[in-house]
């Protein structure tokens, strides 16, 4: 009887430390799960920043071709239109031969994160913008 009361509390120690390896897995995981999220939602976050700023790229490009009928801009290098010192849009502005339809391209730029719409725009005779087509180009 006397050797059942002495080793008692032996089978505890195990316990506690398969209870906390168990514990620890699950704050692991929760972890883990917790910051997949935060990085997919930044991500989505830069993605939506990026489609606006190829938007005003393209309202840049608008509003340059509202002002001067004749305005093109066939290097994106040089027409670029910066929000701050890493962020930015490429445009492109091309033509038709007879002047009556513009096509921007605009690209926003964030970081490794990009995303681009076209607009084609229609003027009349007088060169004024009739309409626009806006769609969001696919890599």
């Amino acid at each position: 009887m006397r050797t059942i009361k002495k080793n008692k509390g032996i089978a505890t120690l195990p316990t506690v430390i398969v209870i906390g390896i168990m514990a620890l897995a699950v704050v692991v995981s929760i972890t883990s799960i917790a910051l997949n999220e935060l990085i997919m939602s930044q991500g989505q976050a830069a993605s939506g920043t990026a489609l606006f700023y190829s938007e005003a790229g393209a309202r840049d490009a608008l509003i340059k071709i509202a002002r001067n009928k004749k305005y093109t801009c066939s290097v994106a290098a040089n027409c670029h239109v910066n929000f701050n010192t890493t962020d930015y849009s490429e445009v492109l502005v091309t033509t038709n031969v007879d002047d009556t339809v513009k096509t921007i391209t605009s690209k926003g730029i964030i970081k490794s994160i990009s995303r681009s719409v076209q607009v084609i725009a229609n003027l009349d005779t007088t060169g004024k913008i009739t309409s626009t087509t806006w769609s969001e180009l696919t890599n």
